[in-house]
Formats: C-alpha cells, sequence, structure tokens
C-alpha cells in the first residue's frame, strides 16, 4: 500500500471518527459531562510536553542512521541506530512513570479543588482519571518505537498499525458512551493503542524490544565503541523542539481546562466540541506534509533543492487549499444545525468560525516548522514560545470576562498581527541562509 493512501485513510479514520464520537459525545453526555470529558481529554494530552518533541527528532535523525529493512532484524541495523534505539527507550520508559507520578495527584488536585464547574459525584470521574493517566503512562513508554521505525522508513506499516488503533479504540470508546459508561469511555482510546501496539512489536519488530531492554548482550558491547552520542547528536535538537511542543501545547489545549476552571463545564464542553472539529479538519490536512517529513530529511542530506521545494510547496498547496473548503463545510453545517439541541453544544457562529481561522494558521506555521525540521532545524520556535506568552495571559484575561469569546478573540489577534508574519518572515530568511551553509 503506497504510504499516501496509508496515511490518508489513517487520517481519514481518525478525522471521521473523531466527528463520530463527538456526536456521540452529545448525544451520550449530559452538557456538564461533555464539559469533564473534553477537560480530562485536555488536561491529559500534557504528556506532549513530557515527550518534548523528541518523537519529531527521532523521526528526523533516524534515516540518518540507516533505516530498517523488511523484517527490522537486529543485523541489519547499523551501531547507531541500535544506540538511539536502547538510549531512547529507556528515557521514555522513565517519561511514562514521571507522567504516572506527577499527573494522577496534579489531575485530581485540579478537579477537586474549588472551580466554577459544575460537580459531578466524585466516583464519575476519580477512578476514570487514574486509569486514563495510568494507560497514557504505558502509551508513552512505546512511542520511541513507532517514531524509529517511521523514521527508519516504514511509514506504511506504522500507518496502518495507527489505523488499526484507531477502528478498534474508537469503536470500544462509542459501545462504552452508548452503554452510558461516562468519562470511562476516554479510557478505552489509548487502552487499545497500548495493547495493540505491544503485540505488533512483538510480533513485527521483536529485535527491536530485544534492543531496547539490553536483551541481545553481545550486540549492545559490539555496538559500545560506536554507540550514538545523546548530549552532541539528540539533545541539541531535542530542547529546541521540546520549546516549540511547550508553544504548541499553549496556543491550542491549554482553553479547554481554563474555560473549565473560570467559566464553568458546560462552556468547556462547547469549546472542547468545537476544537474537536477544527482539529479533525487539520488532522486530515496536516496528512499531506507529515508522510514526506522522512522522505524532506533525505532530500536534504543529499542537497537536492529543488526536489525539496517541488515537494514542500504541492504538499502545502494541496493541504491548504483542502483545509479551506473543510472549513466552509463545517461553517454551513453549523448554520443549519444552528436551531436544533445539537448547535447549543458547540460554540456560537462567529466564535466557532474564529477557531477554524486559528486551526488554519496553526496548520501553515506548523507547515513551515516541519519543512525547517528537514534541516534539523526549529527557527520558528523562538516565534512561537513568545506568541504564546503573549496569548496564554490575554486568554485567561478574557476568559475571566468574554468566556470563550474572548479567548478565541485574544488567540487570533495575536497569531493574525503577530504569529503568522513572524513565521513567514523567519522562515525566508532561514531558507536562503541554511541552504547556503550547506
Amino acid at each position: 500500500m503506497p504510504s499516501l493512501v496509508a496515511l490518508l485513510l489513517q487520517r481519514s479514520w481518525l478525522a471521521l471518527s473523531g466527528l463520530a464520537t463527538t456526536v456521540l459525545v452529545t448525544l451520550c453526555l449530559t452538557p456538564q459531562l461533555q464539559g469533564w470529558y473534553y477537560a480530562f481529554l485536555s488536561l491529559v494530552s500534557v504528556y506532549t510536553l513530557f515527550d518534548l518533541g523528541l518523537t519529531q527528532v527521532l523521526m528526523s535523525v533516524a534515516p540518518k542512521l540507516g533505516g530498517l529493512q523488511d523484517n527490522g532484524a537486529v543485523q541489519t541495523l547499523g551501531d547507531q541506530f541500535k544506540s538511539l534505539m536502547r538510549q531512547s527507550a529507556r528515557l521514555y520508559g522513565w517519561l511514562g512513570i514521571a507522567f504516572f507520578l506527577l499527573m494522577i495527584p496534579a489531575g485530581i488536585l485540579f478537579f477537586w479543588s474549588g472551580t466554577r464547574a459544575e460537580p459531578i459525584p466524585r466516583a464519575e470521574w476519580l477512578w476514570p482519571w487514574i486509569s486514563l493517566v495510568t494507560v497514557t503512562s504505558a502509551a508513552v513508554a512505546l512511542m520511541p518505537f513507532l517514531a524509529l521505525i517511521e523514521g527508519g522508513g516504514k511509514v506504511t506499516e506504522v500507518a496502518v498499525l495507527r489505523l488499526t488503533q484507531g477502528i478498534i479504540g474508537s469503536t470500544t470508546c462509542w459501545y462504552m458512551l452508548w452503554q452510558g459508561a461516562g468519562l470511562w469511555a476516554l479510557v478505552m482510546i489509548p487502552a487499545v493503542a497500548v495493547v495493540v501496539t505491544s503485540l505488533w512489536l512483538q510480533w513485527r519488530f521483536q529485535d527491536l524490544l530485544l534492543i531496547a531492554t539490553d536483551g541481545v548482550r553481545e550486540l549492545a558491547r559490539h555496538a559500545t565503541q560506536r554507540s550514538l552520542s545523546w548530549s552532541t547528536q539528540i539533545w541539541p535538537l531535542q530542547w529546541r523542539f521540546g520549546l516549540s511542543w511547550l508553544s504548541s501545547y499553549l496556543l491550542t489545549q491549554i482553553y479547554t481546562p481554563i474555560l473549565f476552571y473560570v467559566s464553568g463545564s458546560v462552556v468547556a464542553g462547547q469549546m472542547g466540541v468545537s476544537f474537536a472539529i477544527a482539529n479533525m479538519l487539520a488532522v486530515l490536512a496536516h496528512s499531506w506534509t507529515s508522510r514526506h517529513v522522512p522522505k524532506m530529511a533525505q532530500l536534504v542530506v543529499v542537497r537536492d533543492w529543488p526536489g525539496l521545494d517541488r515537494l514542500f510547496k504541492k504538499d502545502l498547496f494541496w493541504s491548504t487549499g483542502f483545509f479551506v473548503c473543510g472549513a466552509l463545510i463545517l461553517c454551513v453545517a453549523h448554520q443549519v444545525l444552528e436551531p436544533t439541541k445539537y448547535g447549543q453544544r458547540v460554540l456560537p457562529f462567529w466564535p466557532f468560525a474564529g477557531l477554524l481561522t486559528i486551526a488554519l494558521i496553526n496548520h501553515l506555521t506548523g507547515s513551515l516548522a516541519a519543512q525547517l525540521r528537514a534541516f534539523l532545524k526549529e527557527p520558528l520556535l523562538w516565534v512561537m514560545l513568545l506568541g504564546a506568552a503573549i496569548i496564554v495571559p490575554l486568554a485567561m484575561f478574557a476568559a475571566n470576562r468574554n468566556a470563550a469569546a474572548g479567548v478565541i478573540g485574544a488567540i487570533l489577534m495575536v497569531q493574525l498581527l503577530f504569529v503568522l508574519p513572524a513565521s513567514v518572515t523567519v522562515w525566508w530568511r532561514c531558507q536562503r541562509e541554511l541552504r547556503s551553509e550547506r
């Protein structure tokens, strides 16, 4: 199966299943519980901060260390690839443990503390939260395997795996929602991902598991002299990617918990559903760029600038066109559904349209950043961090006075006046500088 077809199928399922989940959430949960559902989802997304963009670094570095053969056998891998696999697996194991130990009490404190959110019985949220953090911790520990396998050239296989995870996880979540399981339904998606990924790795890439656990002792001793230096080859990229990941979280995920805390669970639920719809469209649009991240890194290595330009411009054109068309369809659908009871589960029209515009700007800046990462650089980092530093306090101030409309207005103003123009300017300048250096 071609990588584009596999990725489009995976992304299409992710988007369509997200839409189906959103519909079922509005059907099966009360407006108050809907807010708790999306507050859970946004808060557990903090796992991306524990990752700190390292998966993207691994995907970018892996093509330069040699790809995987058909069976991923140990003898086909370079020593530095093995060393990177071993070191990243250990690091992510500790990150999973840290996530577990920190996020359970942090979530309990957040949901238990005095808020304006409409309360629900403790039994309905306490154990689902603990379970959600537990399975997400296990998912964190598995993240480097998929990143290195995908970066090693197995883009199609990883896309098919994620499609399988999505189908099983979403259908299980839907069943739980329909059966009235409430917040327990949210636990099913990461739980299925952990089980399916573990079984797939054991069946398809067992040798990588042996490398990660130092099961092949002789191989580990043989690779010592040629092992990869994390401090010089990974960390200089990771801290930049990590700060970029932090700014991305602050620019997207943090606003539902803020609204949950200051405006109540009903408003947070409207924001959560609307953001899920916008994110569904963004995920589909980003398929054109994400499938070519390893390819762009390979073109940079061989200094094929015309090929890199053609690939990037084509992906940017089609992905942006798809996003704009999809956004127009969603705006029409919003107008049709607004008089119904389901229209009250999402934001009013103009805040909804503003959120779609924010998602489009994030798509454009994310595409520029993805192309620059082919050079193993993150020059848009400071733009994103400064933008987040301006937006977050403005959004918190606006949330206290104008709820979701104020938050979206503050984000949109900073994105249009600063983040987008600054990102384009920095990207254009860095393109010329990076190519002249190589």
